[in-house]
């Protein structure tokens, strides 16, 4: 079970017990890489409601840390391909936002290191 709040809604279609676990074991298997996450949240729609040519349709969103929100989404044959494939499109967007803040933290880092090396006082 995902150590965060997890909703999962099931639009025009019955809740589906399988489809919920495989969600829940993804989101699990992404907290443990991913620590900035805070919450879950994710869509499966049956094909008539989606649109989109008999295929499921399935949204995933994480709430992260800073309040920030990415998501994933995508379409497939079947709900479990689906939400694989919008889980994937999250976990690219969850691995960018960890690069940034690498970054981020780099350039303050190199930031402070100069600052410090100014000062006649600092060795």
């Amino acid at each position: 079970m995902p150590s965060h709040p997890v909703r999962i809604e099931f639009v025009a279609m019955p809740h589906s017990h399988v489809v919920e676990a495989a969600a829940r074991r993804r989101m699990r298997g992404m907290e443990a890489i991913h620590p900035c996450v805070l919450e879950w949240f994710a869509r499966i729609e049956a094909p008539q409601r989606a649109g989109n040519d008999g295929h499921f349709a399935a949204l995933v969103r994480v709430r992260v840390v800073g309040n920030r929100t990415l998501s994933g989404d995508a379409h497939g044959h079947d709900a479990l391909a689906a939400l694989r494939l919008a889980f994937n499109a999250l976990e690219l967007q969850l691995e960018a936002d960890q690069e940034s803040a690498r970054a981020r933290a780099a350039a303050w880092l190199a930031a402070v290191r100069e600052r410090m090396r100014g000062r006649s006082d600092f060795p």
